[in-house]
């Protein structure tokens, strides 16, 4: 995947870095895709009325009057203005976010990404994926701390191909909703690595984890999954869990975790529309996950009803 011509900054270090943070993602890139990046003194404030949406660390500012999107990081000054229809972005950051670069990395320019792959079919969720020795695709959905990385890194172990623990791209696939995976290590926190129970893995010291690519538990990574079973994930302190979700429930999970929708009109109707056909295809599970998952033969599948 080739890079370099849709990446432009007046910090070639910088834009080589993010360059090859996109390769590594392995996502392919949208048709016509422009992100120009630049380093500046001063960000910056763009004139903008609408009203904000915080989601983490980005605000985010969207929809009519203007049409484009407005970014703000709140970590460190930086700001994004994404065209309206086109996968073109425009993003001045200061050298303060520079030194920041892995968080700015996965928090404000990722925040960026996900709006410029919507504008090529692919919405963002938060999500971890993987396909079970029977090849089912099976999707994890639920927040931070819910339980997605730590079961993705054993489904992982016991050899399941993985995608993503994390953040997941739903798409078209004929009629099918499928979801891409964006490549990078599955991160845990002290108490996931030890229920994993494997030395080694690389330290995130900036997120208080440590990393494994799928390689390093053995198994392979595989970019698309086409979900048969979608389990709403929960940490709980007894025993695992796992309840069939009502439609209703489905769909008000769904849009729970796939919150891009409602900040811009832009394909929202073709957003919705994937959603519906994720729920109409795949069985949906609420799951409260516990320790007792790391020592049952089956993993996940153990705990179907």
């Amino acid at each position: 995947m080739t890079v370099t011509p849709v990446v432009s900054s007046n910090d070639p270090v910088l834009a080589a870095t993010v360059g090859e943070w996109l390769r590594e993602s392995r996502m392919p890139l949208p048709l016509g895709l422009k992100l120009r990046l630049d380093v500046v003194d001063t960000v910056p404030l763009l004139d903008d009325p609408r009203e904000v949406f915080a989601q983490g660390d980005v605000d985010i500012q969207a929809g009519e009057p203007l049409g484009w999107v407005h970014l703000t990081w709140r970590c460190a000054p930086a700001v994004a203005r994404i065209d309206e229809h086109r996968p073109a972005a425009s993003i001045q950051v200061s050298r303060e976010a520079v030194e920041q670069l892995d968080w700015m990395l996965r928090s404000f320019l990722l925040v960026t990404l996900i709006f410029l792959w919507k504008r090529d079919g692919r919405y963002h969720m938060h999500a971890g994926t993987a396909i079970d020795s029977r090849g089912r695709g099976w999707m994890l959905i639920g927040n931070s701390c819910s339980g997605k990385s730590t079961t993705t890194a054993l489904l992982a172990a016991r050899g399941w191909q993985v995608s993503t623990d994390d953040i997941a791209f739903l798409t078209a696939r004929g009629d099918r909703a499928a979801v891409l995976g964006f490549r990078s290590r599955i991160a845990l926190r002290p108490g996931g690595y030890e229920l994993l129970g494997r030395s080694g893995g690389i330290a995130l010291p900036a997120r208080g984890k440590t990393g494994f690519w799928p390689e390093e538990l053995g198994t392979t990574w595989v970019q698309a999954v086409e979900p048969d079973i979608v389990v709403f994930t929960s940490v709980g302190a007894d025993r695992t869990t796992m309840v069939p979700a009502s439609p209703h429930a489905v769909m008000q999970e769904l849009l729970q975790w796939s919150l891009w929708v409602m900040f811009e009109p832009t394909a929202a109707q073709e957003h919705l529309d994937l959603l519906a056909a994720l729920g109409r295809q795949a069985r949906c599970y609420h799951a409260t996950l516990a320790p007792d998952l790391f020592t049952a033969p089956g993993a996940l599948e153990d705990y179907l009803p």
